[in-house]
């Protein structure tokens, strides 16, 4: 079946756009295999280099030349160029899941706010 060359969706039936992302529809190319090896594929890009390796979010066969390493695993270029920031409400979430066993995180956070700032002021004294 098809895939969305935007957002990589398969759709349950092709229409002119797509049905998950709202672009208008343009079917992803197949990955050209080599024969006589399961597996392989030729870069979609360098149309001669034969790899196993495939973007981790769309899933187009890369080379050594077009891959990009990064912390979600292996990327195409234009994969890799679609970056999200850190949300760090959400990262000091999930440093105080630690703590919910057996402490009151909350407390936690307030001691060590009040230590910062009562050193602080301390600082400011000397």
């Amino acid at each position: 079946m098809a895939r969305c060359n935007k957002c990589g969706a398969e759709p349950k039936e092709i229409t002119s756009f797509c049905s998950a992302c709202g672009s208008k529809f343009v079917p992803r190319p197949e990955p050209i295999s080599v024969e006589g090896e399961s597996g392989a594929y030729y870069c979609f890009k360098h149309k001669k280099e034969v790899t196993r390796v495939t973007c981790g979010r769309c899933e187009k066969p890369i080379c050594t030349k077009c891959l990009v390493v990064s912390a979600a695993g292996v990327r195409c270029r234009q994969c890799a160029s679609h970056r999200t920031p850190i949300q760090l409400r959400g990262l000091v979430y999930d440093i105080t899941g630690g703590l919910k066993g057996g402490m009151n995180y909350r407390l936690f956070w307030y001691a060590f706010l009040l230590f910062w700032i009562a050193r602080m002021f301390i600082g400011c004294l000397r």
